[in-house]
Parts: C-alpha cells; structure tokens; sequence
C-alpha cells in the first residue's frame, strides 16, 4: 500500500487527524488551557505571550482569542442563534465539571468569556490578552484532563476542526489541483489543512497556483514563501510528516494497523487516554515520528516517599533534565532513594503542569515527566528558526533587528544574518530576556547588541555577542544553545522562588503591643 486511501473522507480524515493535528500541532498537554509563548512561571506576563496569541485548547489548538465565537468544530463563520460556540461551550463544560465535584467555578461566567476571547501581547498595536486568575485556570484544566474533558474536546473540538479542514483541502484539490499527481495528493492536502487550520485567508494563493497549472511543487514553493513571511506557519512541516507518515505504509502490518487508528479516532467514543496503550493508536504516533510519546503506562508501579531502586533514579534523572530542584535550590542527588528532595520535586512538577499535587509519582506523573523530557530533547535537535522550537518567537525578533541593520548597510539577510540572530537570541535568553526590541551594533562592528527596552532607557537590559563567531554558529547550534540556557535561567528562577519562600516562612512575626 503507497499510504492511505486519499479518496476516502473518512480515512483521510483521520490520517490527517494524526499528520496535523499530532504532527505540526499539540500532544499529551493538549488538554489544558494555555497560550503561546506562556509558561506557568510566566503566567500573568503579557510581555511572553506569542504575537497575536490567545488561549488555547486541545490537539488542534483552537484559539480561542481568534475563533472563540465560532461555531464548535467549525474552522471558519459566525454562529446562528441555535449553535453553540467554542467559548460557551468550553466554559459550562468545565462548570458543569466543577460543579459535580463541588469546586468554586466562577459565578461570573460572563466576565470569564470575556477574558477567553482576549488576546495578544499588547506590542505593535495588537490588543492585550486578559489573563484569567490561577484558580480558574485550574478548574478548566481539571475538567479538560478529564477522561470525561478528553473525550468532549476530541469529539466536538479536536476532530470536527481536522475533518472540517480536510474537506475544505480535498476540496480544492478536486476542483483546481489538475497537476497535482497521486504522489503526492497526501502532501498537498496536509499543506492546505493545515493552512486552513492555521492560516486559513492564504488558502486562495494555492488555489490560484493550482488553477494555473501548478504541480505539487508550486504549491511547496508557495508554502514556504508564506512561510518566509509568517515564521509560526507549518505548512511545509505539515508535508514532510505527510510524506513521513506514509512511507509507513510500506508495511503491510502496519498499514493495518494506521488504518485501524484512523477509523478509531473518527469514533465519537474515541477515548484520547488510550494513547498510551491502544497499539494502533501508538503506531500511528510511530508514523509520524512520536514514538517515544506514547509510552504504555499501564501497570506502571507508582512511585512514593520512601521507596529505594533504579526506577527512582531514572526519575530523579529525568525532573534533573526538567530544572528540579531540592527546597534549597540544589539540584537532585541520583541516589535512587525517594526522599524529601524528590518528594518536593515531584510536586512542584505536579503543581506546574496542573496535575493533582500528592507527592506521588504515578503512572500519569511518570509519563507526563517523560514526555516533558522527550519535548526538550527534540527542541534541543531543532534548528532555532523551526516554529515549534520554544525559541522561535525571540530569534524571529531578533532576526528583524538584524534584517533592519542589513537594509541600513546595503546588503541582503543571507545565512549569517539568520546565524547572527540565532546567537542573539541564546545570549538574551541567558541573560533573562523575555523579547528584543533592538539590535545594534558597535561602532567597529565586532560586536551585536541585543536590547530589550527604550535604547535611552536606565532599565534596558541587554546582551551582546561577538559577530565573527556569531556568523558561523549554526541555527541547530543556537538551537540546543537555547534549550540549555532555558533550563539554567529556570533553575535559577526557581531557586530563587525557593529561597523567597524560605525566608519568607523563616521570618519572625511581630505581634502588635498589647495595651492594658
């Protein structure tokens, strides 16, 4: 078999389910409220949200900052009176939640849809995202980690928009794509749901292509010239993972079994916690390069206070990886006892990936740690410019500061220009930087400036690099550069928070004078 059946909507469907909505978009964290460029020690700071951005949920990512009022499961329109939107619908699921297990959800639901439909980082006259309170933010994410929340973001969220975005993909294809070979009909149509997915007012510029006569590479080309333009854009990733998932159809066995993936998650019942231990489900993953993220947990002993062996070890290796720290900051000793520095560990990972806090490493702790762990070490083998790369959104600002100084010199942005970014980008990242807004350089020009701040202002903060070795430093380079400086300014956020919190608790309390 050379891939799957390309005229069947609902294998298609699903193959894209898989080729978009895992490949180019989210995974296992899919099932919390989030926004781009937002961390959860960042939460609250507009100043990281990624461009535009908004809140977002689900394997799809629906934004809901840009399709909030949309109709459920819709990738474009306006709701009539009689259609439930994603917004409302998100919001009396997660109360509706809440309120069976007796949690304080917001009785203002119409200040709460209110900031849901907020977005931005408030920079270049964009708009100010409104971020929601910590204990909301909660609530939401509870219901959505759900068996229950998963199943009702993947039946009304997640697979309407990838079955909606096909359609709209096979259809053009059929109408215009007169040149696009069986070869390749699969990569075309990944390009073009993704980009009604993700950018959907480009779709035209492939249909005119197509109209004219244009083959599967006129439309890559179009691809990545909107890429050039939108470095967040997946489209041209969304066909190498197309191409990728295919070539496992090599294999009769396991194009069996993809095809049985595919009509799984087609089903309204469609359960996404049987990831980890559905094997059609996990040879789909396979297919497109997630191995390592579908790991079976079932049976999975849980891991407590107390316990001693190699499986403590390995956890504490693996939080080492993620930045833990012991309550005084320090890394973790991989001795293979569980004692209070992994218990801590363990709950601050817990607290921040919104999980339930007990100190107990379980099944889901476990692969929630090892998935984390797998994501950094694919950011660490991205090139810098890859737009799933969590240094995407500072290198692109820094590439246009020094796409500014080209212009100004009279040349062209050529690889060193990107290069030099590159290595701004990592420096500002080290240096605590959450965006650059200027790039200069010195008089002699041996050095490159990073800035972010008023250039006049006393509270600028600035890094700098050396030109000459910046130039030559590769974007992969710069890429697990960026990853590793990352985890070091978290490590040292994250003993300071610690120490804080310490001396905060260490410090006597005055009482006031008693007067008689």
């Amino acid at each position: 078999m050379s891939g799957p059946n390309t005229r069947d909507p609902e294998a298609l469907a699903g193959a894209m389910f898989f080729i978009v909505g895992r490949g180019t978009e989210g995974g296992a964290a899919s099932y919390r409220l989030s926004v781009a460029g937002v961390t959860d020690k960042t939460w609250g700071d507009a100043s990281h949200v990624a461009d535009n951005s908004g809140y977002s949920i689900g394997t799809i990512q629906v934004d809901l900052g840009q399709r909030g009022t949309w109709p459920l499961g819709s990738i474009d329109g306006t709701p009539s009176s009689t259609q439930a939107t994603y917004v409302d619908s998100i919001i009396d699921q997660s109360s509706a939640y809440s309120s069976a297990h007796g949690l304080p959800f917001p009785t203002d639901k119409a200040a709460l849809r209110s900031d849901l439909l907020t977005h931005g980082n408030g920079e270049r006259g964009r708009s100010t995202i409104s971020f929601i309170d910590a204990g909301t933010r909660t609530f939401i994410n509870d219901w959505a980690a759900s068996e229950t929340g998963k199943k009702w973001v993947h039946t009304n969220v997640d697979y309407p928009q990838v079955k909606n975005a096909t359609e709209t993909a096979t259809r053009m294809v059929d109408s215009v794509g007169k040149n696009i070979s069986d070869d390749h009909r699969l990569e075309t149509i990944a390009i073009l749901t993704k980009t009604a997915n993700q950018y959907p007012t480009q779709l035209n510029q492939f249909k005119n292509v197509m109209a004219n006569g244009g083959t599967f590479e006129d439309v890559m080309d179009t691809a990545l010239d909107i890429k050039s333009r939108h470095r967040s854009y997946a489209g041209p990733e969304a066909a190498d993972v197309a191409a990728q998932y295919k070539s496992a159809f090599a294999n009769p066995e396991v194009a069996t079994a993809l095809e049985r993936a595919q009509t799984k998650v087609a089903s309204s019942n469609f359960d996404p916690s049987t990831q980890t231990s559905d094997p059609d489900i996990r040879a789909a993953l396979a297919a497109i390069g997630q191995t390592g993220r579908a790991h079976n947990v079932q049976g999975t002993p849980s891991l407590r206070a107390g316990m001693s062996g190699d499986a403590i070890r390995g956890l504490q290796t693996h939080l080492n990886e993620l930045g833990a720290a012991d309550t005084h900051g320090r890394a973790l000793t991989p001795d293979g006892h569980f004692g209070p520095a992994t218990r801590n560990a363990v709950e601050n990972f817990q607290r921040s990936h919104a999980m339930t806090v007990d100190g107990v490493a379980g099944p889901e702790t476990q692969a929630a740690v090892l998935h984390e762990v797998e994501r950094l070490r694919d950011a660490s083998r991205m090139s810098l410019s890859d737009s799933r790369h969590p240094g995407v959104s500072l290198y692109e600002q820094a590439l246009g500061g020094v796409r500014g100084i080209d212009q100004q010199r009279g040349r062209s942005t050529d690889q060193a220009s990107c290069n030099l970014a590159g290595s701004l980008a990592v420096a500002a990242c080290s240096h605590g930087m959450h965006r650059i807004d200027h790039v200069v350089m010195s008089d002699d020009g041996a050095r490159a400036y990073a800035v972010q701040g008023d250039l006049n202002s006393p509270f600028k903060v600035h890094a700098n690099v050396d030109v000459a070795q910046s130039v030559n430093t590769p974007l992969e380079q710069s890429g697990a550069a960026f990853v590793q400086a990352a985890q070091q300014q978290a490590d040292r956020t994250a003993v300071q928070q610690q120490q804080t919190q310490a001396q905060t608790q260490e410090a006597p309390v005055h009482q006031p004078a008693m007067h008689r």
